[in-house]
């Protein structure tokens, strides 16, 4: 497993990553691995939903994403290599959110509801989908980590 980095002020989580130009199996070690560690156990604990590249010390454009979060059966981790939002919905959804590089920190988030998002797969080709939901909220709260924002950034002031 690798180590995930934390705290609100760590530099590479504030970095914005570099795009990934060679999809080659460095890629599909580093993804695999990624996946692993945000599954976590044996003992290392780690159950995310998702995770981006720079919160394990990586300054690549790579996130892992959970889909269908609310199905057990037809729950889907997704490997996204340079991640982008090709639009947004004007309605917005506010939830509470938190993430593994700052341990017990929730907050209230605003987010669009929806989201066309397009990335390359771990060959390199060009995928597109509509997200919704929780599919929509951690496809952008793991965009922002690559763009050098955490959730905290958002956080609502009461």
């Amino acid at each position: 497993m690798m180590e995930i980095i934390t705290g609100a002020d760590t530099k590479i989580l504030r970095t914005v990553c570099q795009k990934v130009t060679s999809f080659d199996d460095e890629l599909k070690n580093t993804a695999k691995e990624m996946v692993e560690t945000m599954l976590g156990d044996q003992e290392g604990n780690v159950t995310g939903i998702g995770l981006a590249a720079n919160q394990v010390g990586i300054n690549k454009r790579i996130i892992i994403v959970t889909f269908n979060l609310e199905s057990r059966k037809n729950q889907k981790i997704v490997t996204m290599v340079n991640p982008e939002i090709i639009e947004t919905s004007q309605q917005t959804v506010s939830m509470e959110e938190g993430c593994l590089s700052l341990p017990e920190t929730f907050g209230n988030v605003t987010r669009p509801k929806k989201v066309k998002a397009k990335w390359q797969n771990l060959e390199g080709n060009w995928c597109e989908k509509k997200l919704d939901g929780w599919d929509a909220r951690v496809f952008l709260h793991e965009l922002d980590h690559l763009n050098g924002k955490l959730f905290i950034d958002y956080l609502e002031k009461n």
